[in-house]
């Protein structure tokens, strides 16, 4: 048997995708091995006519095992490697990498692989469990691969020889995965911090979801008509006099945070978005008068947005799936799409619109001129107010610009400037649309890919057509007038709150026993008393709570959006606690069974509050 044939049976078992792709490599004559000064087999590629070696052409072992070295590999438990080469890094690495780590290999060239196939024996690389390789893997896969790994602690290893045959393919897919685990982990974080706030502000806001219009009342009736969404980013000021220019040319969408700015000014917009569940964000509106302006919000705004601003107001629908149950009732209201940011949700509501172009601008992404936010902006007046004569305004602008690590990227007009990982998601989000729509108009800030940047002054709209602000009265006039019944739809949902409420009451002496039922099963495997018999009555008495709460379908899914916490220390390794994952199987199983029923039982007693809240509320 040949080693490659050898190798391949290996990762025919192990890695069964990788073994297709090595066993369907053609031979590539640019790649040849050749043997280094202490005999070990190293690739040679030939690129443009120069020959390059991807090991150490004197000791490849030593060289793999220096760039380890630069590893504290026991502190970490996903390593993520770019490039395979013949693998003497990855084996150096697998040598001192935990048990229960796991290691990804990217490489983009099967064919590299399927040579170190044939000179060197990885039979026992391939067969740990711990390694996984893609080859030429696209967002999605190597997504899907890094999926349940956001809360593992990372480190990234570039192996030198192989990047240097394609430095940009390699940088792409560090930036790939480092933006895949930023956007996870901000997410989870997300949910967590406020999956109650979130419940709390949907039943505080009831009677606005029985009686405002929805948004999708505007939809698809502005087809090809401008809008210019006016974020909040440091250059806002510069962008003022377009936007007053074409304020009667285009369709201005707002975002909560630049809509004092543009009042200020003069510049009444015509949507303003609000979507964040912040007690802050309310703030925005602070001193608010009457205008023409709209206010889209979503359902889970805080209630001090509807009572603070002075006009018309439309609802977006729910964005979560658990909760509509709620427009089963009131009827739905419109999609959005959700980045993370309230301007990515101006976005997606102006593209809904049928505007087009789409114009940012105060998109900055990055700390433009040292600012984190517009001149004249709630969030840019708090800093005085938070500033004292040791803590000045300055000192505490630094401390924005460095509560997360940098991250220098090109410019729009400055050659490079400076933002961090939080804004570079909202960034990718924006490059992923590939929407030719959409043109960056903002006068300076992080520069897009795939983002037409058109400054502001070479555009020029014509004249609209008609007078934008009756047309919109008009469209909210007719969504007002066509909704189902006040009365009638207050009464259904308070209806079905005074249901579920008595259906709680039925489900927390359920979930009270499995909480006890679950912390005797984990004093037992901590004890090692597992009486087989004993054990056998927890785990029946645990199914039978599991077969109650599924088949109570709508608050199944109110008590998961109420303990998203729970779910992701659970799925993710979220806030799992030190040292749980050297615990034994048995013992780690019944500790987690336990954060799910404490978790269920938790979102059950609050859901019960909320529901009787809003039940208050519509009566």
């Amino acid at each position: 048997m040949t080693l490659l044939e050898k190798n391949l049976a290996v990762l025919k078992e192990f890695q069964p995708r990788l073994h297709d792709a090595v066993e369907a490599a053609a031979p590539d004559d640019s790649m040849r091995c050749v043997q280094a000064r202490d005999g070990s087999p190293v690739p040679e590629i030939t690129l443009a006519g120069k020959k390059l070696l991807l090991h150490s052409r004197y000791e490849p072992l030593k060289e793999a095992a220096r760039l380890i070295d630069e590893v504290d590999a026991p502190a970490f438990t996903l390593f993520v490697v770019c490039g395979f080469a013949f693998a003497y890094h990855v084996q150096d690495l697998m040598d001192r990498a935990p048990a229960g780590s796991t290691v990804l290999v990217l490489e983009k060239d099967a064919a590299v692989i399927r040579l170190a196939c044939e000179c060197r024996d990885l039979s026992a690389l391939f067969a740990d469990r711990r390694l996984h390789v893609l080859i030429d893997p696209t967002e999605d896969i190597v997504a899907e691969e890094l999926k349940g790994k956001s809360s593992m602690k990372v480190s990234f290893l570039t192996h030198r020889g192989s990047h240097q045959t394609d430095p940009a393919y390699y940088n792409n897919l560090v930036r790939i995965a480092k933006s895949y685990l930023s956007t996870k982990e901000v997410n989870i974080a997300t949910l967590a911090k406020f999956e109650k706030t979130w419940c709390a502000n949907i039943a505080r806001n009831a009677l606005e979801l029985v009686g405002a219009p929805g948004a999708d009342a505007f939809y698809g009736v502005f087809e090809g008509m401008p809008a210019i969404v006016v974020a909040a980013g440091p250059s806002l000021s510069m962008s003022i006099d377009f936007i007053r220019a074409n304020a009667d040319r285009a369709l201005i969408v707002a975002v909560d945070t630049s809509y004092r700015v543009l009042r200020r000014h003069g510049i009444e917009p015509h949507f303003c978005m609000c979507v964040d569940p912040q007690l802050v964000n309310a703030r925005y509106f602070e001193g608010d008068t009457p205008s023409r302006t709209v206010l889209v919000a979503d359902p889970t705004v805080h209630p001090s947005v509807f009572r603070l601003f002075k006009g018309k107001r439309a609802l977006t629908g729910l964005a979560f799936q658990m909760m509509k149950w709620i427009e089963e009732i009131t009827g739905p209201r419109g999609e959005l799409a959700y980045g993370g940011s309230v301007s990515t949700n101006a976005y997606d509501f102006a593209r809904r619109l049928g505007a087009s172009p789409v114009v940012m601008v105060a998109q900055d992404l990055a700390f433009t001129g040292g600012l984190a936010h517009a001149r004249g902006s709630y969030l840019d007046e708090q800093v005085f107010l938070r500033t004292r004569r040791f803590y000045t305004p300055l000192m505490f602008n630094r401390f924005q610009l460095t509560a997360l690590p940098p991250v220098y990227v090109r410019g729009i007009r400055t050659a490079r400037v400076r933002t961090n990982q939080k804004m570079m998601i909202f960034h990718s989000w924006f490059e992923k649309r590939a929407d030719d729509s959409l043109v960056n108009a903002t006068w300076d800030g992080a520069r897009m890919g795939a983002v037409r940047h058109v400054p502001h002054d070479e555009l020029a709209f014509p004249a609209a057509g008609v007078d934008i602000f009756p047309k919109i009265d008009g469209l909210l006039g007719s969504a007002q007038a066509g909704r189902p019944a006040y009365a009638q739809t207050r009464e259904r949902l308070a209806v079905r709150c005074a249901q579920m409420s008595a259906e709680l009451d039925l489900l927390l002496p359920v979930l009270e026993r499995a909480v006890t039922l679950a912390e005797d099963l984990l004093a037992r495997t901590r004890t090692c008393r597992l009486d087989p018999g004993k054990t056998g009555y927890i785990v029946k008495k645990l199914e039978e709570t599991d077969r109650i709460i599924e088949s109570a379908h709508t608050l199944k899914e109110m008590i998961g959006f109420a303990a998203q916490r729970v779910i992701h220390t659970i799925t993710e390794g979220w806030e799992c606690a030190e040292g749980e994952c050297e615990l034994a199987n048995d013992e780690r199983v019944a500790q987690r069974s336990l954060y799910l029923y404490r978790g269920l039982l938790e979102g059950c007693v609050f859901n019960k509050k909320m529901i009787g809240k809003m039940h208050a509320l519509l009566r």
